[in-house]
């Protein structure tokens, strides 16, 4: 299974709230106080990240939110 990794936690949550598959949080092997998201790989990562970077990626605001608890939530039981 292919993966995709992001230390950005805006697009973790973005990727979270648009349905892709998480898989885990690991520690950045340059920086082991840094996070890295892990998702499993979609080609739709490719469209999120260009919405988001345009500033057209849509998604509910309540949604978006409790997928930012939930990571933020995993962030601080590591």
């Amino acid at each position: 299974m292919e993966e995709f990794s992001t230390k950005d936690l805006g697009l973790a949550t973005a990727l979270m709230a648009d349905g892709m598959k998480y898989i885990r949080v690991d520690k950045d092997a340059e920086n082991p106080k840094r996070l890295v998201f892990v998702f499993e790989f979609s080609s739709e990562i490719a469209r999120i990240q260009t919405e988001r970077a345009n500033g057209t990626h849509v998604v509910s605001s309540t949604h978006y939110e409790d997928c930012q608890r939930r990571l933020k939530s995993i962030i601080h039981n590591q």
